[in-house]
């Protein structure tokens, strides 16, 4: 009977994240061929528990069974999906699928994905910075903090509208239901107009240049988790900065932004630079044309 099959391509297709609530649901849905063969059982299970059975000979179909923290829509669950609602966050974990085809062969197989539930914060991120006016060379030191959270957000650091550091929060273990906030330092120096000999991390006409120094990772550094940055600040001598937490791509939300301007504005440049990177210095091609208008007299 080599070759003989009544159940191919099996797949699970279950949402890599929902919102944890009153409401809230996670649609799991199981896709197969019988080739022909008369479908004997279909069975759902969370962390190899059953929770959802459709068997179609019986009467009525399905069977549902205990799920602490969530139930089963059964108008909206049948031999293909199952749509679970009003789930909690300890109902994350790996879901199963399991198709078996009716008889002569019984053949049985059984499908895996993870599925978390989010607890989002219950505020916005909450940026505090030491001081909101600056002179060239001081470095400003900010804060962003996000509330408790399942799983712990990530944190992206926002310049200008340009996004130029994001903190990768600790994740959670597969049996560690825990909320937990986030929390990033961010330290920005200040520099005159000049080169840098750092790599250039994000360059645009309204974030004139902003450099990577490193972010420090480590369990015992007491540095951890502080991002450095260096700025040379744009032709405005002010920026904003900000913080945005987001859980994977289902909760974004950004703080209030902090505005930062120069204690006394920093004079303009009266260089510019062509094509080829050569300097024209404006003051020098006045007196040239002077020169030239006096000795054309």
């Amino acid at each position: 009977m080599g070759g003989v099959w009544s159940l191919r391509n099996l797949s699970i297709s279950v949402p890599r994240a929902v919102l944890s609530g009153e409401g809230q649901s996670a649609v799991l849905q199981c896709s197969y061929d019988l080739e022909g063969a008369a479908l004997y059982s279909i069975r759902w299970y969370r962390a190899e528990i059953e929770f959802y059975r459709y068997v179609p000979r019986e009467m009525p179909p399905y069977m549902i069974f205990p799920l602490p923290g969530a139930s089963v829509d059964l108008a909206q669950s049948d031999h293909q999906q199952v749509r679970i609602v009003n789930l909690n966050r300890r109902l994350s974990g790996d879901y199963q699928c399991e198709v078996s085809a009716d008889a002569p062969l019984f053949h049985t197989d059984i499908r895996s994905a993870p599925l978390t539930v989010v607890d989002p914060p219950f505020r916005a991120p909450r940026i505090t910075v030491a001081q909101r006016s600056y002179s060239r060379g001081d470095i400003i030191r900010a804060n962003c903090t996000v509330d408790e959270a399942y799983p712990a957000p990530n944190i992206t650091w926002i310049l200008d509208d340009h996004k130029i550091a994001e903190t990768i929060s600790w994740r959670s273990s597969e049996n560690d239901f825990k909320e937990r906030g986030a929390f990033s330092h961010l330290e920005l120096t200040l520099l005159e107009n000049q080169q840098y000999q750092v790599g250039l991390t994000y360059t645009s006409a309204g974030l004139h240049r902003v450099y990577q120094d490193h972010a420090v990772y480590g369990q015992q550094n007491e540095d951890l988790n502080v991002v450095r940055y260096t700025l040379v600040p744009p032709d405005s001598s002010q920026f904003t900065l900000g913080c945005v937490a987001t859980i994977f791509d289902i909760y974004a939300r950004q703080s209030e932004p902090v505005y930062i301007k120069e204690d006394t504005p920093h004079p303009a440049s009266v260089t510019g630079e062509d094509s080829s990177g050569a300097k024209i210095t404006s003051s020098l091609v006045t007196s040239l044309w002077t020169m030239l208008l006096v000795q054309a007299l």
